[in-house]
């Protein structure tokens, strides 16, 4: 059209001259301007034929070069490469690219595109641009997303997705990861101890089957290996081995337990291990020093854990467990309990306050060790105070009876109170539990730098930060027996009271079951050294006595329990009184049934938490499963609080982690 009205106004001028040039013509000759006037209407005729020939070969030629262009548009569309796809709300494919097709195959043809694509969700899609990253069957995709607006109705517009083939560098990628370099420190945690008893050729013959046995392994895997020190190892394999250990479930573990040694005694080893994450190579910040201190770390988690296990710190930084499965072995020495006994007192006696916590809602273990600790702070003149929470109800007549006596008046405190006289002279004792939210006072530890850890249980994670000193022996019975040892080397002819070695007594008595698990020669060397000082079983006795509802409340919950394939669990009524022990006592009971080969006593605290008491005959370890929900304790027996959750929901929980744990074991047998 403007070229039309262009051409029309070009024309004008000529149309008025020529008109003009006929006026005056007309003015001397009408004849002549006649004559002028025919001639130049055939000229203008003629032209406009001439003209409009032309312009008639000019759009031929232009549609013919347009169409050539949309030919070529329409093709390189088609085999972009790069998948394209539009597909509408509900992922129907509405139309799609030949090359969308050939990558796809038959699997294009699917009616609904998120069936092959899990990550595409479109009420985060709709609407909006953006990519993601998407596998399909062997392949790597880069797939953008644009919204595409059609209409004002939403359900008529649609979503274009971008298909760019990233296959091959994925692939690269996968590669460097898997060479990724893997630290590994290795430790023969019970060389010792299997060693006892066996002649020089003995003891050779059994190390080189053991060091065979470890570095075939790891050597088979392309990792490097080598020995250092006594029964030491540093190993260093690539992240695709590790995965491999991972899957197998450190399967090599068993081979070294199956060796044989003459006293039969299994040989358990330790490892920490630690791999770059895949930021730290990608952004070239690989440090391998921290690598190094995360392996040694891994491997003192380890080997505080009890041994015959792998601790892995990954790219979440969080250590995962593997093995563990063994029966933790006793250790025939005392030279450790001795070297600490004589820097406890060093640290005591350099100390202006010594301060004494367990766990919350203590039991005879906790408040047990903690008096013996007390004790030797009695024995070095120096201040010292037990912090108790506020829930002590098991321990409420031991508590009773020991306040009773003028020298132990202001011996029990509370957290308020303790938090207000702690300072930077104070020197605190941590008993029976080495994780931070399980003592009484938390924010206690964090306000002196002196603290000491003397525990039993199976190292955690999530360890108390930076001791002074650690006596952590999962070998043991109870925290009371070990206190009980370091007491005979803390000084000479030490003299117990009465009611503190039987208070240590109880706490032996508790852990053990009255000597029925968890009992070594250790133990009762404890328990005979408590008897000799003046420990009273008639006390004890007393102590553990039951009135007559809370022995109707036990039955109670016995005649209720529900037992099935060889797992027991029962419940604690709602807002019975001292509902931890009657769990814990519960949990015994059931235990020793036949057939039972796992007990699970429910019980319900404040706040919202649920409790489990966990036992076991050995077959099942109650400890991984208390662990796996974030509790503890040892294989036969342990514990855990739940927190937010009710009775159904933690019985659901326990029975889904025993269930996982079964499987892996079957998995294991049938490979």
């Amino acid at each position: 059209m403007l070229k039309k009205i262009l051409s029309q106004r070009t024309e004008q001028p000529f149309f008025w001259i020529t008109i003009g040039l006929l006026v005056v013509v007309y003015i001397y000759s009408w004849v002549v301007a006649l004559l002028a006037l025919i001639v130049s209407i055939g000229a203008y005729l003629l032209m406009r034929k001439s003209s409009n020939e032309r312009n008639l070969e000019m759009r031929q030629l232009l549609n013919s070069i347009s169409q050539s262009v949309d030919q070529a548009s329409t093709y390189a569309v088609q085999n972009l490469p790069m998948g394209i796809a539009i597909i509408d709300m509900q992922t129907n494919v509405c139309w799609s690219n030949s090359v969308f097709r050939d990558w796809l195959g038959d699997a294009c043809e699917e009616t609904e595109l998120s069936q092959l694509m899990p990550h595409l969700d479109m009420d985060k899609c709709w609407g909006k641009v953006g990519y993601f990253f998407e596998q399909i069957g062997a392949r790597y995709y880069r797939v953008v997303y644009k919204y595409l607006q059609t209409e004002d109705d939403i359900d008529d517009n649609y979503l274009i997705l971008y298909f760019e083939d990233i296959s091959e560098t994925e692939i690269q990628k996968k590669h460097c990861l898997e060479t990724i370099p893997v630290f590994c420190d290795i430790e023969i945690d019970n060389m010792e101890e299997v060693g006892k008893g066996l002649s020089p050729v003995q003891q050779a013959t059994l190390w080189t089957n053991v060091n065979n046995c470890l570095i075939d392994e790891l050597t088979n895997l392309g990792g490097f290996v080598r020995a250092y020190g006594n029964a030491k190892y540093f190993a260093c394999m690539s992240y695709k081995a590790l995965s491999y250990l991972q899957e197998d479930n450190f399967s090599f573990f068993e081979k070294i337990r199956s060796i044989h040694t003459v006293n039969r005694i299994p040989v358990t080893i330790s490892m920490g291990i630690a791999a770059a994450t895949e930021d730290m190579v990608i952004q070239g910040k690989a440090n391998f020093n921290e690598l190094a201190e995360k392996t040694q770390a891994g491997l003192d988690l380890a080997l505080g854990r009890g041994g015959d296990q792998a601790v892995v710190y990954e790219a979440d930084g969080t250590p995962h467990f593997y093995g563990g499965k063994t029966k933790s072995v006793e250790k025939n020495t005392r030279v450790r309990a001795r070297v600490v006994a004589q820097a406890i007192r060093e640290l005591v006696d350099t100390s202006e306050r010594i301060l004494i916590m367990g766990h919350e809602r203590e039991d005879y273990d906790s408040i047990g060790a903690a008096v013996g600790v007390a004790h030797m702070a009695y024995v070095a003149n120096k201040p010292v105070h037990i912090v108790v929470s506020k829930q002590t109800d098991a321990i409420q007549r031991l508590k009773v009876q020991i306040s009773e006596q003028s020298e132990y008046k202001d011996l029990f405190i509370s957290a308020e109170m303790a938090e207000e006289i702690c300072d930077g002279g104070t020197l605190l004792f941590i008993v029976d539990t080495h994780r931070p939210y399980m003592t009484v006072a938390p924010r206690l530890i964090e306000r002196t730098e002196k603290r000491v850890v003397i525990d039993h249980h199976r190292r955690s994670s999530d360890f108390i930060q930076k001791p002074l000193l650690t006596y952590l022996e999962p070998s043991s019975s109870s925290t009371c027996e070990l206190v009980t040892e370091l007491l005979q080397y803390y000084q000479e002819d030490m003299e117990l009271d009465k009611l503190e070695a039987t208070a240590l007594y109880a706490g032996i008595i508790v852990d053990t079951k009255n000597f029925a698990v968890q009992t070594g020669v250790r133990t009762f060397d404890a328990a005979a050294y408590l008897r000799r000082s003046g420990a009273d079983p008639e006390i004890v006795r007393e102590l553990f006595s039951s009135d007559f509802e809370t022995l109707k409340n036990r039955a109670k919950i016995l005649s209720e329990a529900h037992i099935s394939g060889g797992i027991a669990f029962a419940v604690c009524p709602k807002g019975v009184k001292n509902a931890t022990i009657l769990a814990a006592q519960s949990a015994d009971t059931l235990i020793n049934i036949d057939h039972v080969q796992a007990s699970f006593t429910f019980y319900e605290l404040p706040d919202d938490n649920i409790g489990v008491s966990a036992r076991s005959k050995g077959e099942i370890n109650v400890q991984l499963v208390m662990e796996a929900l974030g509790g503890g304790g040892h294989r036969t027996v342990a514990g855990v609080q739940l927190k937010g959750q009710t009775i159904q929901s933690a019985q659901q929980a326990v029975r889904d982690v025993i269930q996982k744990l079964l499987i892996n074991d079957i998995e294991k047998e049938n490979e």
